[in-house]
């Protein structure tokens, strides 16, 4: 280096300094530092494992447990290694593992009880397919959509048709050659009433024809829920043969009971006629018993014939000239006829008449007469005060199916008084010839009622309420079946 005074330089300076104890304490220096470090890093890899071996093994027993509790095994516990984060997920642990088993043993016990459940189920549903299966009654049901869900093994006899073949087809399908059951099935799907106990030929798939009694009603479910409706085919072949055994009994005991009745009526007339004519030859001159003789004997007489006319009716059919009719007018005419009786003993008379019936075929004096003995006997029965109901119209659906197969709706007379009722013990005696409780009635007058409504095709029938009083209805066809058109060679 230069020496410079001022702005002089005096001279140079060379200095030289020795590097070997500083390269010395600087070799020693790195190996200190190394010593340190490698002794750092010695302790460190120590502490780390130690602190990862404390770690490590809660972890592992939690990995351990959780897997074990994956299987299934939620008995075994967690020992928990402190009140650290771990600890508290080991207790988590053992406290999720104890709750999933009470719920798998309370759903183990669900099961079970859901196993009873369905096996008593099953019992109930075999149960009801035995007692389905062995009824002789044929079994039909249909949903809320018409389709027939259900056939038991009698109805697929009845009708022909397995199950398997109708199952999910409108009820209109498997009753197509009897459409009077599809009709009553829909029906009752509309109305939600039931119809019961109407007789019907059944025409099988065959073709061949079966009588068969048919009864509709809602078939319901839990809570009263809508599920279809269910029909019962009552077979009733073996009954009418047993029918018409009893019939042959009943007309052997009804001819019977016809010749006592006979025998009583005629008596009376009789015995007057008898008795006069015994004294005919010895009182003929007397003037007094020929005048009783023309008074007595020509009435009796009269009364005698007009009994036998009456059994006439009811063994003979009389020509009859069907034509079309207003019920109305009919009813209206017979009621005149009663006019001053009525106005006598103040009977107030009601009348319901439909506006939309048509006219009926019948026969209009057989009818005349057959309306003339119900308004009678209903007048008979009042008291003074009473009332008389007239009613024209529609018959009821399930009264039209009982009338008989014919088509369409049939026409309803009914003919109402407020009298005393029929006794029951007299109610299936009321159409019997010679039947009566007046005490100077024949007994006939219902009798024929009940042919003249016979042979237009229709029903009579009647509902009584002791105190209160009786209905007849009669239910006729608006056009008589073939069977029931008069022959016009009889």
């Amino acid at each position: 280096m230069p020496v410079l005074v001022e702005t002089q330089r005096w001279g140079t300076v060379r200095v030289g300094l020795s590097k070997l104890r500083m390269d010395a304490e600087i070799r020693r220096t790195r190996f200190e530092l190394l010593g340190v470090a490698l002794a750092t890093l010695g302790l460190g890899g120590l502490a780390a494992a130690l602190v990862a071996r404390r770690i490590a093994r809660p972890v592992q027993k939690l990995a351990a447990g959780a897997t074990a509790i994956s299987r299934g095994e939620l008995l075994q516990r967690i020992e928990p290694s402190g009140f650290d984060e771990i600890g508290k997920l080991a207790e988590a642990l053992n406290a999720m593992a104890a709750q999933l088993f009470e719920e798998r043993r309370a759903l183990e016990t669900a099961n079970l009880e859901l196993r009873l459940r369905f096996d008593e189920l099953e019992d109930v549903k075999r149960y009801t397919e035995n007692i389905l299966a062995s009824l002789t009654n044929g079994i039909v049901t249909i949903d809320l959509e018409g389709r027939v869900v259900t056939l038991n093994p009698a109805a697929e006899i009845l009708t022909g048709f397995f199950a398997g073949e109708v199952t999910g087809h409108y009820c209109t399908e498997l009753f197509a050659q009897t459409p009077e059951i599809g009709e009553m099935l829909m029906e009752t799907l509309a109305s939600r009433s039931p119809i019961t106990g109407v007789p019907l030929g059944l025409r099988r798939r065959s073709g061949t024809a079966l009588s068969v009694e048919v009864s509709t009603a809602p078939l319901k479910g839990a809570e009263g829920k809508d599920l279809g409706v269910v029909a019962v085919l009552r077979d009733l072949t073996l009954v009418r043969e047993l029918e018409g055994r009893l019939r042959r009994s009943d007309r052997l005991a009804a001819l019977g009971g016809l010749a006592a009745g006979l025998a009583h009526e005629l008596k009376n007339p009789l015995t007057s006629v008898l008795t006069f004519s015994r004294h005919v030859a010895r009182r003929f001159d007397d003037p007094s018993f020929r005048e009783r003789f023309q008074r007595v004997v020509p009435r009796e007489l009269e009364r005698i014939n007009g009994i036998l006319e009456r059994l006439l009716e009811l063994a003979r059919p009389a020509p009859a000239t069907f034509t079309r009719i207003r019920l109305s007018a009919v009813v209206d005419r017979a009621v005149d006829l009663f006019a001053n009786e009525i106005e006598s003993l103040r009977v107030r008379v009601t009348r319901e008449y439909a506006r939309d019936l048509p006219p009926v075929a019948a026969d209009e004096e057989s009818l005349y007469r057959a309306i003339i003995n119900l308004v009678g006997n209903a007048l008979d029965a009042m008291a003074p005060g009473g009332s008389l109901g007239l009613r024209v119209g529609w018959a009821p659906a399930a009264d039209s199916l009982r009338a008989g197969r014919g088509a369409g709706r049939k026409a309803v007379i009914e003919v109402s008084d407020s009298g005393s009722g029929i006794k029951p013990e007299d109610a299936e005696r009321v159409f019997n010839p010679f039947f009566t409780t007046k005490e100077r009635g024949t007994g006939l007058g219902l009798a024929v009622t009940h042919k003249i409504v016979e042979d237009h095709g229709g029903v009579i029938d009647f509902h009584t309420v002791p105190g209160v009083g009786t209905t007849f209805r009669v239910v006729l066809p608006l056009m008589p079946s073939v069977g029931h058109l008069p022959d016009p060679h009889r």
